[in-house]
């Protein structure tokens, strides 16, 4: 029987057709008014908003539809894909499998199942479906490519390049899985094939947002960081909701010291943290003002998007029979010439071997440089576990039955969280190279001191903490004060003869626009005076200058530090400067040690978060609470009383030397065996 309002849904499909959207969609709701229960309206009414770009609404209509023909192939299928663009991933698998019970054995189907599988993590499920559509077709591109998927969600990077090899031998204009293929050689360290493999999927679709952000990742990996920068903004402005791409982009922006795009950026990133949405990586949310409660829902998200797989189980300490060593493994990417590598290194040496025996865990590409070189054999038992499935990982560790296993990395390049989320001893802690919490529940325990972590904030954390009785940073000593030698001119440096040197060598993404205009302040109120920073990027460098200029400052006043060939030139350069100036939010971490080391006054602002109290912590150890202030009013006038008079910062070095000797900061022995002693509590604690 013709319907009383025919000529209504004639003109509908009319204007669907003539691609009319709004037209169509209005008249589809006049029809649903009339008959709530017309499917094609209901089925026009989803496709308008789908193709208008509003698929969470258009699940709404579909599920009306197919709910009054649940076995209609077509409505389905709608439904299904609507409710996985709109990352309904349970809804939208259970909906495959109707569709794949209705029309059984369709590759396209399977493909489509598998991958609603993956997004909830069902693995094995995953994989039999894409096997099985690769079984009935083939030669279908896309059951291949997403099986590549699979092996890559689960670490498999090796087996994931021959089912992208595979599909682009089916489909070589499938931009998709060059993108994806890419990221697999980016698993492996391949940065520059990753590279060739991006420029191949924009080949096939130059506004492929996921490529240009892809390929970001991998010039940042081998430091072209403004082409990198230029990719992130691209992608940014193609699909700026891809997973973490904010973040990424904030941090290139950062490190170019490109303030003027930042601001809003980061004050958007902070409120979507707060929504639990997936735009910071944890790491780079320490350069914000985020509070220590957000940085922990940051490094949660990170957890709940990143691990797939967390091991619920428990494992308990193994009674230990008598004079039995205890057995710390450390794991790090950082075994090598880093910050890590160098703190670490003294660390390992004094380690008591009558009581402990000290396995390293090498998780980055081999370099070779003399600092990996001296850890391989600093460490009683050296395994290299880059390339190594977690799987395999967890099998080889379990052998050699760690009573702690200490993560060095944290939420840094390149780390192996997932490995510790399988669980690979009865303690497991988090240590040095992260200053804030995992955000994970299978970290027993994070070492800091009350004064980088004070007990108040306790609850910001997933671990708990455990307290060295000083400053839990282990400052580098191995350099002795003595083969500092001779102290270099300052025109050897390229500073001025004369003048207060003031200097910050941090990484220029912990610079943010208020501490350098008050550094800018300072060099107006303190005549000749000149600030002396480690070299960034050209292009970091040109936008520093260009700000001072715009502050009434010569840019020539800005002076760049030049590369020295070893650890003690530079150490020993550091005497030149009369004061270190630290950043808010991300202090200096090494670098304030380093200045401390060489006797360089280190003057510091207090923070509210891990990251921007470190430089606190470590004055504190070493008896100078004077140089730790409150707030930028405090900060900028203690900086400006002692460039302006000449006896107290000479009365400040002078009792800065007498407790560099003397004061805990520095005595790497008593940090050790304060170290060892949370070791053994810890599986006391435990046991």
């Amino acid at each position: 029987m013709a319907q009383p309002y025919a000529p209504l849904l004639q003109q509908m499909m009319l204007e669907f057709q003539s691609q009319r959207l709004e037209s169509a969609e209005r008249i589809a709701r006049s029809i649903l008014r009339i008959n709530s229960k017309d499917i094609v309206a209901l089925q026009v009414q989803g496709l308008c908003m789908a193709m208008q770009g509003r698929v969470a609404e258009s699940v709404e209509p579909f599920t009306r539809a197919s709910a009054l023909d649940p076995k209609n192939p077509e409505l389905l299928t709608n439904l299904a894909k609507a409710q996985h663009q709109s990352e309904l991933y349970d809804a939208s698998t259970k909906t495959f499998e109707k569709l794949n019970q209705v029309t059984p054995n369709r590759p396209q189907v399977l493909t489509d199942l598998g991958t609603g599988y993956s997004k909830q993590r069902q693995y094995e499920k995953a994989a039999v479906a894409f096997d099985k559509a690769i079984q009935l077709d083939p030669n279908y591109f896309l059951a291949w490519s997403n099986r590549g998927n699979l092996y890559a969600d689960q670490g498999y990077p090796a087996e994931a390049i021959e089912c992208f090899e595979k599909a682009l031998q089916l489909n070589s204009g499938y931009a998709e899985a060059w993108s994806n293929y890419g990221n697999a050689l980016f698993d492996l360290g391949n940065f520059e094939e990753a590279c060739k493999a991006h420029d191949q999927s924009l080949a096939c679709d130059p506004n492929y947002a996921e490529a240009w952000f892809n390929k970001a990742n991998s010039l940042t990996e081998m430091k072209q960081g403004e082409l990198a920068l230029e990719n992130y903004s691209k992608a940014y402005e193609l699909k700026p909701k891809i997973p973490f791409l904010i973040g990424q982009l904030i941090n290139s922006l950062a490190t170019h010291c490109s303030w003027e795009k930042n601001g809003a950026l980061i004050t958007d990133a902070l409120k979507a943290v707060s929504e639990n949405k997936s735009v910071v990586p944890p790491f780079i949310l320490l350069q914000t003002p985020a509070s220590p409660q957000l940085q922990k829902q940051a490094a949660q998200i990170y957890i709940r998007e990143r691990i797939s797989y967390i091991n619920p189980a428990s494992q308990p300490v193994k009674p230990r029979a008598a004079g039995k060593k205890i057995r710390i493994g450390y794991f790090s990417t950082d075994f090598k010439e880093h910050p890590v590598g160098i703190l670490i290194e003294n660390l390992i040496k004094l380690h008591d071997r009558s009581s402990f025996k000290i396995y390293g865990y090498f998780l980055n590409n081999k370099l070779g440089d003399a600092l990996e070189n001296r850890l391989k054999q600093s460490f009683d038992k050296s395994i290299d576990l880059f390339g190594i499935h977690d799987v395999d990982a967890h099998q080889l560790i379990a052998e050699h039955d760690l009573d702690i296993a200490v993560d060095l990395n944290g939420h840094t390049a390149g780390a192996k969280t997932s490995l510790f989320a399988r669980k690979i001893a009865p303690v497991q802690v988090n240590y040095l190279g992260f200053a804030g919490t995992s955000g994970a529940n299978f970290y027993d325990y994070l070492i800091a001191d009350k004064v980088a972590i004070p007990p108040t904030i306790q609850d910001c954390f997933t671990e708990k903490l455990a307290y060295m009785p000083h400053s839990f940073f282990p400052v580098d000593t191995l350099v002795s004060l003595e083969e500092f030698g001779s102290l270099p001119t300052r025109e050897s440096q390229g500073l001025p003869s004369e003048g207060f040197i003031f200097s910050s060598f941090n990484n220029s993404y912990k610079i943010t626009p208020q501490v350098f205009e008050l550094w800018m302040k300072l060099l107006k109120q303190v005549t000749s005076s000149v600030l002396w920073l480690s070299t960034p990027s050209e292009l970091a460098i040109k936008n520093l200058r260009e700000s001072a200029a715009k502050l009434d400052i010569d840019p020539a006043r800005l002076i760049f530090a030049h590369r020295v060939p070893a650890r003690k030139d530079h150490l020993s350069r550091l005497r030149l400067a009369d004061l270190f100036l630290d950043t808010p939010f991300f202090n200096a971490h090494s670098t304030a040690a380093d200045a401390l080391w060489a006797g360089v006054p280190v003057l510091t602002q207090l923070g509210q978060t891990f990251a921007g109290r470190i430089a606190a912590s470590q004055l504190s150890a070493l008896g100078m609470p004077e140089l730790i202030v409150n707030t930028p009013e405090e900060y900028y006038a203690k900086a400006l009383e002692l460039a302006t008079q000449p006896q107290l910062i000479k009365d400040l070095r002078m009792k800065h030397e007498a407790n560099r000797l003397t004061a805990p900061l520095f005595n790497t022995k008593e940090y050790v065996r304060d170290l060892e002693k949370l070791y053994t509590d810890f599986l006391e604690q435990k046991s």
